[in-house]
């Protein structure tokens, strides 16, 4: 028959040692729920939208795509933008993909000479093996221009004609918002270590915390134990 004094039930203590235990993994629980879930509602109330570079620029310049009065420098502007966020694509969803390879697609029409535009429009990867676009689009062949030129493979698609479809138009806007404006605050701003805040305090310090908790769990449960009489 089990001594009462050693009967062990987490959910149901009966012993001074079983009560004290409880209480001890109870506040250590809270502890690492505070600072995880905390830090997470702090986030969330200091964050503010930040506008990118970009995207205030996609602002200055929308009208006048929108209504066909952009010149060259301003459509060639524009599709830098365009291959910016086309540039995001892990996070891009796949509708917002299909919009902004149109409205790429549709600006490159716009670019070129109309000798070439009807090759374009037939067939865009054919046209794109057999001319260098980067005179067209005012791309370098190094640093970040490179990486943007490497998206147009995959960035391009057939197109009717030279202006944005009514789509585009009404969504766009929404898309460019979407993945150039993103939350921030001082928690996400802030350098610790070398790393921004947040990413040290989650990727780091939680785990050092759990780490912490599980030595003073070890520390204190031993004490129990010894005030208690508790075997090991």
């Amino acid at each position: 028959m089990v001594n009462p004094k050693f009967k062990v039930n987490f959910f149901k203590p009966h012993t001074d040692h079983a009560k004290a235990n409880m209480r001890l993994i109870i506040l250590l629980a809270i502890i690492w729920a505070v600072c995880v879930f905390g830090f997470q509602f702090l986030l969330i109330a200091f964050n503010k939208p930040v506008p990118e570079a970009n995207y205030l620029k996609f602002q200055q310049i929308w009208p006048n795509i929108q209504t066909s009065q952009a010149d060259a420098d301003i459509t060639r502007n524009f599709t830098k933008i365009t291959m910016a966020v086309l540039g995001k694509n892990i996070a891009l969803k796949a509708p917002h993909k299909a919009v902004l390879d149109e409205t790429l697609s549709t600006l490159l029409l716009k670019l070129l000479p109309e000798d070439q535009k009807e090759a374009f429009a037939n067939d865009p990867l054919e046209y794109l093996n057999n001319n260098d676009l980067h005179s067209v689009l005012g791309l370098e062949k190094s640093g970040f221009d490179k990486l943007m030129y490497d998206l147009l493979p995959t960035s391009l698609v057939k197109v009717d004609n030279a202006e944005l479809s009514p789509q585009i138009i009404k969504e766009l806007p929404g898309i460019m918002e979407l993945y150039l404006v993103h939350n921030r605050s001082f928690l996400t701003d802030s350098k610790f270590l070398g790393f921004p805040f947040h990413y040290w305090y989650t990727a780091q310090f939680l785990l050092i915390l759990f780490v912490g908790l599980c030595c003073i769990y070890a520390i204190y449960i031993d004490r129990l134990n010894k005030k208690y009489d508790f075997p090991d």
